[in-house]
């Protein structure tokens, strides 16, 4: 199949998922189906999931097989989690980051150095992942631990209630962007505030 006939199948099967999904909200009456609030709520849990399938791609490029997926992904929104109680939003991106990085680099030596089969190691992280992270849970969010009282628990990690600046300083003419995200109770507060020319304009996203 040619790249322009991919190209169709692709728009194809996307009209057809719409105009099903359609069908479905007619037949249901549930109009929530096809709203905006729903479909960017999917798009947003869809990230992380294609994220990681980007992964196994680059890594099924390289020549290994990765199935243990799951288990970096678990490994890594632990560490976030943590971290970002701990110093906040930046340092959960940073600590989430090398959560994955962990298992990835696991799998690594796993397979490449000690020849380890490539399922085999990646189911093993897979159970890695889950094990490690609550046995870590249950030891540093116990009752009576300020984690704990935060609202942590061992399926749950405490809230991040500090705002967090982030600032791009630029040349004295060019314009200076901040931002700071407050999450007291899990929702996300953007504000971008640029200064230039001795005027501000404030932009704000919910």
């Amino acid at each position: 199949m040619t790249r322009v006939g991919k190209y169709h199948v692709a728009l194809l099967a996307v009209a057809a998922l719409i105009l099903l999904m359609s069908l479905v909200r007619v037949v249901t009456g549930q109009d929530i189906i096809t709203s905006s609030g729903t479909i960017a709520a999917a798009l947003t849990l869809a990230i992380p999931i294609a994220l990681a399938g980007l992964g196994g791609l680059w890594a099924e490029r390289a020549g290994v097989v990765n199935i243990g997926l799951e288990g970096m992904m678990v490994l890594g929104t632990w560490f976030a989690g943590w971290a970002g109680y701990q110093w906040g939003p930046v340092a959960a991106l940073v600590a989430g980051l090398l959560g994955g990085a962990l298992g990835g680099l696991l799998h690594a030596i796993a397979t490449v150095t000690f020849g380890v089969d490539h399922i085999i190691s990646g189911v093993a992280i897979n159970l890695l992942g889950p094990g490690i992270t609550r046995f870590l849970s249950e030891v540093l969010y116990k009752e009576g631990t300020p984690a704990n009282e935060a609202g942590a628990g061992i399926t749950t990690s405490p809230s991040i209630g500090k705002p967090t600046e982030v600032s791009f300083p630029c040349s004295p003419t060019a314009p200076t962007y901040s931002a700071s995200w407050r999450a007291p109770t899990g929702s996300c507060c953007r504000t971008w505030r640029a200064f230039c020319a001795g005027s501000r304009t404030t932009s704000t996203c919910w």
